[in-house]
């Protein structure tokens, strides 16, 4: 974050619509990687995962990929419970699921956990496919 950006609200409305927003571009597959990537607690350290499976024909096809947020809430001003489902080419993929929202240098970034928890659905944990972050 420069210093000419503005925090991230924490609490109320406002920190809802940031955590959505941010939310969805991590989803969105036509986002720029570094973009995503920007919005994912630890994202650096999964930064070559993510590139790798953009060359997948999985990654090719999730260029069409989106989320839908329905609900968040705030549990502290650094983490927030979020319900959401991932989309290909509007048809729902993954539906009902939870993840968490962290509040990190002023930004609302998708947990490395709710990360994780969608690169498990591809490869087991523990797999040498998966970032480091997301083996143990």
């Amino acid at each position: 974050m420069s210093a000419s950006t503005p925090a991230e609200p924490t609490s109320g409305p406002a920190a809802v619509a940031a955590i959505t927003a941010n939310w969805k571009t991590v989803f969105n597959g036509k986002a720029p990687i570094p973009r995503r990537l920007a919005l994912v607690q630890d994202g650096a350290q999964v930064a070559a995962f993510v590139q790798a499976q953009a060359k997948t024909s999985f990654g090719a096809a999730a260029t069409g990929s989106t989320a839908t947020v329905s609900s968040v809430t705030i549990t502290s001003p650094s983490q927030a419970t979020v319900h959401y489902e991932v989309l290909l080419l509007g048809t729902p993929l993954l539906k009902n699921q939870v993840g968490a929202a962290v509040y990190l240098d002023g930004i609302w970034k998708v947990a490395i956990a709710s990360f994780c928890g969608l690169a498990y659905l591809e490869y087991p944990k523990g797999s040498s496919k998966l970032p480091a972050a997301c083996r143990s």
